[in-house]
């Protein structure tokens, strides 16, 4: 009986493993992370814009959909005669600002938040060439006792900061608006001006030394006349070309 047993066992044995082929282990399919190409989020863009800087051109750096960097510089002269402080000056106002800014598209499209630094070198010259009675100071002087009056207005800043908003594209090509509309803090209003003897006052030391002082209380009432204008508004619009 135990030696039918044993019998019974190995031919049951012997059948399994005749029967039974063990299948080969199939290989783990391991699926590739995709990794973002880098180089397809960064793009260049040449923008002319025109506005309170003047004519401006921008060169544009994007390190990605979010956040870039750009060059610019502004400028522009415009000549006309202004009334100032009861003289008529021929003025020149002269516009010349370069910047270095840090663009944030907070939701990768093209609203953008920017910040950074401008070279302000902002400034209104003027020249007075009186040719009938004016009133310096307190005192009223004929054209023959006054050759000329200079005059120039700049800004206490010479590196202003800048923030504000602004709209341009992030994609890679093709052509779009841009626009900025932001502050730069130009600092305090810095007045100065001088006046050159006329004729009738060169053998007068007294009289040339009266109208340089009436000439600065002319310059102290320009002075508080725009004392408070220390930021200059940023206003620019134009067109892109992204590459």
């Amino acid at each position: 009986m135990k030696r039918a047993t044993t019998l019974l066992i190995g031919a049951t044995i012997a059948l399994l493993a005749k029967g039974v082929e063990l299948a080969p282990a199939e290989p783990i399919a391991v699926t590739p992370t995709p990794s973002t190409n880098l180089e397809s989020l960064i793009s260049h863009g040449a923008s002319l814009k025109i506005g309170t800087l003047g004519v401006g051109a921008d060169f544009e750096h994007m390190f990605n959909k979010k956040h870039g960097v750009r060059l610019n510089v502004n400028g522009i002269k415009i000549s006309r005669d202004e009334e100032l402080d009861d003289i008529t000056y021929d003025l020149d106002l002269k516009l010349f600002t370069a910047g270095i800014l840090y663009d944030y598209h907070p939701w990768e499209g093209s609203f953008r938040v920017t910040t950074g630094l401008y070279y302000n070198n902002n400034k209104l010259e003027g020249t007075a060439r009186p040719t009938s009675p004016v009133t310096i100071g307190d005192r009223t002087y004929q054209p023959d006792q006054i050759g000329q009056i200079d005059a120039k207005i700049d800004f206490e800043n010479e590196v202003a900061p800048y923030v504000g908003i602004g709209w341009s594209s992030t994609e890679k090509n093709g052509w779009h608006f841009t626009a900025d509309i932001g502050v730069m803090y130009a600092g305090e209003p810095q007045v100065w001006a001088q006046a050159t003897p006329g004729p009738a006052l060169q053998d007068q030391p007294d009289l040339v030394n009266q109208l340089q002082q009436d000439i600065e209380k002319e310059r102290q009432n320009i002075y508080e006349d725009i004392k408070d204008y220390k930021w200059w508004p940023v206003i620019m619009i134009g067109v892109q070309k992204k590459f």
